[in-house]
């Protein structure tokens, strides 16, 4: 089911939001209706029995605007997130990243997080998409690293995403073995930590420790 909460008659920016009917959308929706940009179509995809990536696709395929911009729903696009997506692609990119902060923190280091992505719509489509190979699980990295062969991605920090609940993903390592083994430069590059103490933390968090440490940080945090 795709829901059009918010349109424009000549949209520049499509914006998708993959969910299931579970989870809340109202607030991120609520923070789209409050843009300083008007001319643009919201896509939220609700269907839980889609997985994520089957969801973006076919936000992607419903998209009316040459721009599609993703987002999830328990994030919070400032007023100005539409406008600074639009203003991004001035300079021909295919796709774009942006930060995100709160429970997310993210200064774009090439590995596309979901919920602060944008690229140009044919471009997606011609690639195929996102796989779900890799749904709920380095979907999003996957596919800007598809796309750079595409034509020039970017990161720019004028597109700012606040997330303020911790991410609800956690690691796959059958995914994680799949991405270093279909993409080993840019995993090495981008992924492999250059120090010791990046490489301790790197182990760490494989291990799942850091979600531990998180579910204890976010559970006192909400008492």
């Amino acid at each position: 089911m795709i829901r059009n909460p918010y349109a424009s008659g000549d949209p520049c920016v499509s914006v998708v939001i993959p969910t299931v009917p579970s989870n809340d959308h109202e607030d991120v929706v609520a923070a789209l209706r409050n843009q300083t940009e008007t001319a643009f179509e919201v896509l939220v995809v609700d269907d839980a029995t889609l997985d994520i990536c089957e969801a973006r696709n076919a936000g992607i395929e419903a998209a009316s605007a040459d721009i599609v911009a993703l987002t999830d729903d328990d994030c919070r696009p400032p007023p100005d997130w539409v406008a600074s997506v639009a203003s991004a692609f001035d300079r021909e990119a295919v796709c774009v990243e942006g930060s995100v902060s709160g429970g997310r923190t993210y200064r774009g280091t090439g590995l596309y997080v979901g919920c602060n992505l944008a690229f140009d719509r044919d471009t997606a489509l011609d690639a195929g998409g996102f796989r779900s190979e890799y749904a709920g699980w380095r979907d999003d990295t996957e596919f800007g690293w598809r796309m750079e062969s595409y034509g020039p991605c970017r990161y720019d920090p004028a597109i700012t995403m606040s997330h303020p609940d911790r991410t609800r993903a956690s690691i796959d390592a059958d995914k994680e073995t799949r991405l270093q083994r279909e993409y080993p430069a840019e995993y090495e590059e981008r992924i492999v930590p250059e120090t010791a103490l990046g490489r301790v933390n790197d182990w760490l968090w494989r291990r799942g420790f850091w979600n531990a440490v998180d579910r204890i940080r976010y559970a006192e945090g909400s008492r």
